[in-house]
């Protein structure tokens, strides 16, 4: 019998040794002792243990398949606590503990292991957490707790029989307690030492997983993680890395990847060259951009910011003192030495002994000086691939200096002026080893004659190859993002009846296309109280908002009480957000509708405070915005948001200048921005002005109408704004090569990877409904989870069914290899496109309606058009069946 065993257990050894190199993904250990652990870090990982007190959303991570593990001190409690309690009650002595404010339980007490069993750890259990790590075992100093702690194993894992059951410390026990175990936890100890490796052996070899947490300074190099995690990998073991605080600051070796670029500016961070010029660009590459004023402090405060930055820029607007000279050649240094990029868009140096130092670090040539240079000044070269317009380039004479570009650096422009041995040479915009220039005094006025994206994705190197949250597309779709801005709401009209605009606007577009608007609307308009308005004629513009509001594809939004100018000196902050909102719900919205954003006035940003104030209210925030140049020229990319935490605010660059729309400049805009790379949605940005005359209308149609004849997906301005700031707080973490896991809310679903990245194997990846390529970039739909898997190898997986693109939202209720059963809802019927299906396959479409067949084309591909509501399924048929076909 005993020899039966044995070949038995030889034979499963085998087995999992067999398998253990197919697994795809190992277990990903968080630990977090805090209070109140960080959500989205718990959801990246699959294996979480924390206090079994702590505050958390059990449910929300369960719902990702995590597991989640209470730790549970047996021997010490709070001395006020329920377990306290019950202990006294029961006649448990009560000790002297370790921890201040709690008590020790006297485990020789007859009654301890009920107390154990029934009050701690049935708590847990109550709250609903998969298993129990028990510590305070490595406290044990007598036989008797001994026994009784095996005692405690034994009953908790026959109470329990569902949960896992693991134990921190007391590994003296794990020889007789292995049948109940399925775990150790070794905590705390950073040290590598023989005896500590050798109780890890020992504990997996008695078939218990041993778990090992090491507490490691918070500045730990990551060859030091890899190494780590190696070698307690090498021995069966589940690491993690983080702090001594255990607070869930985590080290590895699941790594996250952040991409932060440091601003340093003087004034205003709205008004500098980023904010204006590269912000977008940034933003839209996946980078935070972080702006720090350099203030008047000899010492500025910008080394808190310096941890995890991925480039630097010094701004054109920073405007450093004499005094601050040695602290920005120090950073200088400092990014040299940690080969971080440095962008610099501004002379830095005021006077010769200054741009001598820059110069020696740096290694420009020339005096640096400005010249006053004048017609002859002429274009030495320029980098045509990266020209922002098309056509003939001048040489722009303001700002001309005597700077030359250090030798093997790239030079992406440059001007000359002179003739002979007088010609000076000015290297405005570089590329060296160190990062690069972009000198340009007259681009945040006439705009930029270089694109901003190519220059930066150069700058940064290769740390452009990372996955992005993408907020210009959805399902394979650029984004038409429409909504109507409360401006002219009462305005009187010239059409036929004199209505005024609200009423036009509703009959003639809100009423016409179906699309999902965002309207927003002034209480003091809707009221008659603003200026301008009369008070007399407040029910006929209530009638008015009432009417558009009970279209059910409308979503209402506050534009505040009076539309205040100046947000700084508004002193009436919650009467006029709070308050219009409330006015909106319970005056003119119908039942079962609520207000749903709060869309700032056009040319009233608002200030930090109001922002966090809307944001309290429970409501996303939006700011519309005009194009500010009024040249003509084809603008940089635009910053889709502001701010940070409670002051993150999502921004609405639109297409139009202020004044009167013009459709022909819209749809010439929105077609640049969309040819080659989707930079932005089109916003769709409305005012009540535009229905005020038959030829503002006209316009208005022919912007709608070209929207209507592209490949489009329309989507609310909440919802966008949803999406907006779901990409900004989304959560990348490196697993391995081409292994990512993305953890956010599930409102931003579209991921962009360059092409050289690879392509999703949808066979390992999880939460991933497709893609499709467009030029250079790749476009991964995600089914909108909290946690999403994406492996990317060279060639993915061809033969898996996929979505392509979709013109509508789409559910995914189930998918397989040739199997789709999804949910689709749009305002119009949804055209689908599926890819990854054998050329000349015959597939079957259920809806509401009959099934279809309908063969896939050369590309693999099929095309359907669905209802607006609809469930659907999509079955590619095995040959022999689609034959009787």
């Amino acid at each position: 019998m005993a020899s039966l065993r044995s070949i038995f257990f030889l034979i499963a050894v085998l087995l999992i040794g067999a398998t253990a190199g197919l697994a795809v993904n190992p277990v990903r250990l968080m630990v977090d002792l805090s209070p109140e652990p960080d959500g989205v870090m718990l959801s990246a990982f699959d294996l979480c243990i924390v206090d079994a007190q702590a505050k958390v959303n059990l449910e929300a991570q369960q719902a990702l398949g995590n597991k989640m593990l209470a730790r549970v001190n047996v021997f010490e409690v709070p001395q006020d606590s329920p377990a306290a309690e019950a202990a006294r009650s029961v006649g448990v002595p009560l000790l002297e503990a370790t921890r201040k404010g709690c008590v020790r339980l006297d485990a020789t007490h007859p009654h301890w292991v009920a107390v154990v069993v029934y009050q701690l750890v049935q708590g847990a259990a109550e709250r609903g957490f998969d298993g129990f790590v028990l510590t305070g075992l490595e406290t044990l100093s007598q036989d008797a707790e001994r026994a009784a702690c095996l005692r405690v194993i034994a009953e908790v894992d026959k109470a329990y029989p569902d949960k896992q059951l693991m134990i921190e410390g007391g590994l003296d026990l794990v020889p007789e307690a292995r049948r109940w175990l399925e775990g150790a936890l070794f905590l705390g100890d950073a040290a590598r030492s023989p005896a500590r490796d050798r109780q890890i052996r020992e504990v997996k070899r008695l078939g218990v997983r041993p778990l090992v947490v090491d507490s490691l300074a918070a500045d730990v190099s990551q060859e030091e993680i890899e190494s780590r995690a190696q070698h307690y990998r090498a021995m069966g073991a589940v690491p993690f890395f983080t702090t001594p605080t255990m607070d869930g600051t985590h080290l590895g070796p699941l790594r996250e990847v952040t991409r932060r670029v440091l601003v340093i500016h003087s004034g205003p961070a709205r008004e500098t060259f980023t904010a204006k010029l590269l912000h977008g660009s940034l933003e839209w590459m996946g980078y935070q951009v972080r702006y720090v004023d350099a203030g008047v402090s000899a010492r500025p405060d910008w080394e808190s910011e310096l941890s995890r930055i991925n480039g630097v820029i010094l701004d054109a607007r920073l405007a450093p003192l004499p005094e601050q000279q040695a602290a920005l050649l120090g950073l200088v240094d400092h990014l040299k030495a940690h080969e971080v990029p440095l962008l610099i868009t501004g002379a830095m140096w005021g006077n010769a002994e200054e741009f001598a130092e820059w110069a020696k670090r740096l290694g420009l040539r020339g005096s640096g000086k400005s010249l006053a240079v004048g017609t002859d000044c002429r274009v030495n070269c320029i980098e045509n691939a990266w020209l922002q317009e098309d056509g003939a380039v001048r040489a722009r004479s303001r700002g001309f200096r005597d700077l030359q570009a250090p030798a093997g650096a790239r030079v992406v422009s440059s001007f000359e002026s002179g003739e002979g041995k007088k010609a000076v040479r000015f290297d405005p915009v570089f590329l060296a080893s160190w990062g690069g220039f972009w000198l340009d005094e007259a681009a945040m006025e006439l705009g930029p004659q270089l694109q901003p994206l190519p220059f930066i994705e150069n700058w940064l190197g290769q740390q452009s190859l990372l996955p992005v949250a993408d907020v210009a597309s959805q399902n394979g779709r650029r984004l038409m993002v429409p909504h109507i801005s409360s401006e002219g709401f009462a305005a009187g009209t010239s059409l036929q009846g004199l209505p005024i605009a609200a009423e036009v606007m509703t009959e003639r577009i809100l009423s016409r296309y179906s699309l999902p608007f965002t309207v927003a609307v002034c209480e003091g308009d809707v009221r008659g109280i603003n200026p301008g308005h009369e008070a007399r004629d407040a029910l006929r513009y209530e009638t008015a908002a009432r009417a558009l509001f009970a279209l059910p594809q409308v979503r209402a939004a506050s534009a505040s009480l009076s539309r205040p100018q100046d947000w700084s000196r508004c002193e009436t902050m919650p009467r006029e957000v709070a308050g219009s909102m409330a006015y909106i719900h319970r005056q003119l919205l119908p039942a079962g509708r609520r207000v749903e954003l709060m869309l700032w006035p056009h040319g009233s940003p608002p200030t930090a405070e109001g922002v966090a104030f809307s944001k309290r209210m429970g409501v996303d925030n939006v700011q519309p915005q005009l194009l500010d140049n009024a040249t003509g020229r084809l603008p940089p990319p635009a910053a889709m948001t502001w701010g940070r935490k409670d002051s993150f605010q999502s921004l609405a660059p639109g297409l139009r200048r202020k004044g009167p729309l013009d459709a022909t400049s819209f749809i010439s805009l929105a077609e640049a921005q969309g040819r080659g790379r989707w930079m932005a949605p089109v916003h769709v940005g409305l005012n009540f002005h535009d229905a005020t005359s038959e030829e503002s209308l006209w316009e208005v149609e022919r912007v709608l109408d070209w929207c209507a004849s592209q490949p489009l997906q329309a989507m609310s301005l909440t919802d966008h704004a949803k999406m907006v700031r779901d990409a900004a707080e989304t959560r990348f973490f490196i697993q391995g090569p081409g292994h990512w896991i993305i953890v956010n809310a599930g409102h931003a679903r579209t991921l962009r990877v360059p092409v050289s990245a690879g392509v999703p194997d949808l066979d390992r990846s999880i939460g991933i409904a497709g893609y499709v390529q467009r030029g250079g970039d790749l476009y991964i739909h995600t089914l909108g989870r909290r946690r999403t898997e994406l492996v990317l190898s060279p060639k993915g997986s061809p033969g898996h069914l996929r979505l392509a693109s979709s013109s509508g939202a789409v559910r995914y209720m189930e998918a397989g290899h040739q199997m789709a059963l999804l949910q689709v809802a749009d305002l119009r019927p949804v055209e689908l496109v599926f890819a990854g299906i054998q050329p000349g396959a015959m597939c079957q479409i259920y809806t509401s309606e009959q099934p279809q067949f309908i063969l896939a084309d050369a590309k693999g591909q099929v095309e359907v058009t669905v209802p607006a509501q609809t469930l659907m399924r999509l079955q590619v048929l095995p040959a022999q069946q689609a034959a009787m076909r």
